[in-house]
């Protein structure tokens, strides 16, 4: 029986991973999962998914109750840096000083704005939105092909500043620095170094990847869709951009220092309110703005939890 409860664990989660791939709802595919594991353990069905302590729901309702007011934070910033024009603003400053002369520097370009975007606990998918308009006419230029842009995302969005670097506000470290007991800043030296390394191996390859390509012949292929973006002039200018950002990080940086708890949604509020005060010319409408960001954060929220639900079975 115990082989058959690990068999079914193994079986369950290599379901969720691939359902996941495939395009299905994370709740289904979850509820699904937590079943299989279970009926193969010869647990309570009933007492596995609506029970009181360890049950699928008990776990689903815990993690949204811990971090739902986080997503929506982070969903409401980054919708006001979306649609104020404040992403666009600071991936066109980057990539304006960067120039067209170097594909290399391209990369790391758009590395460097989606770094900043996401270090401020920004969702990769608002930055990435942000960016691609404008690196597809740089790749252009340059002639780089286009699938090393995920080259360039990766350093950007799935390394340093997601799981190395002090101070993000992001759920992942929240969790953690919540698990261990610490704050968002714990172990500096440690990140700093981490982030460090994974900055220099990130650039050793995409180098190594550009020399690749370049080898091959590779060179960007335009599609039918494929158009110059012209310089947006109605968006803030980089300084009042970038100046939530600095807010946000700044809040959370100098308030775990001091030990107390609690410090992103405080960090949160603060980032939103200088975003409000920012953007409000910017914005289409305040009210939407607000609105749309909130009911993002609750999707993401929930699908989330849902994995949780799981783990927790």
């Amino acid at each position: 029986m115990e082989l058959i409860g690990v068999i079914g664990i193994i079986a369950g989660l290599v379901f969720f991973v691939i359902a996941a791939m495939k395009g299905w709802n994370v709740l289904i595919t979850s509820i699904v999962t937590a079943i299989v594991i279970a009926l193969t353990n010869g647990m309570d069905i009933m007492e596995s998914m609506v029970g009181t302590e360890t049950s699928y729901v008990t776990g689903l309702a815990g993690f949204i109750r811990g971090n739902l007011l986080i997503f929506m934070g982070g969903a409401i910033m980054g919708e006001f840096m979306d649609k104020s024009g404040a992403a666009k603003a600071i991936a066109q400053f980057v990539m304006n000083k960067v120039g067209t002369k170097s594909p290399y520097l391209v990369l790391l370009g758009i590395a460097a704005v989606g770094a900043v975007l996401t270090y401020a606990g920004i969702s990769m998918f608002v930055a990435m939105f942000a960016l691609i308009p404008l690196a597809r006419p740089m790749f252009r230029e340059c002639n780089i092909p286009w699938h090393l842009f995920c080259a360039a995302w990766s350093l950007a969005a799935c390394s340093f500043t997601m799981a190395m670097i002090p101070g993000v506000p992001a759920v992942a470290w929240i969790n953690a620095a919540n698990g261990c007991g610490v704050s968002l800043t714990a172990a500096p030296i440690m990140g700093i170094v981490g982030s460090i390394i994974a900055i220099v191996v990130s650039c050793i390859y995409i180098k190594f990847a550009l020399k690749r390509a370049e080898a091959k012949g590779e060179h960007y292929e335009a599609t039918a869709d494929d158009i110059a973006v012209e310089e947006d002039k109605n968006i803030p200018p980089v300084g009042l951009a970038i100046l939530p950002l600095i807010v946000l990080i700044a809040v959370i940086i100098g308030l775990s220092a001091t030990g107390m708890k609690n410090v992103v949604y405080i960090g949160m509020i603060c980032g939103i309110i200088a975003s409000i005060i920012c953007f409000f010319k910017y914005l289409p409408s305040l009210r939407d703005t607000l609105g749309k960001g909130a009911v993002a954060g609750v999707g993401p929220a929930v699908f989330t939890s849902a994995a949780a639900g799981v783990g927790t079975v």
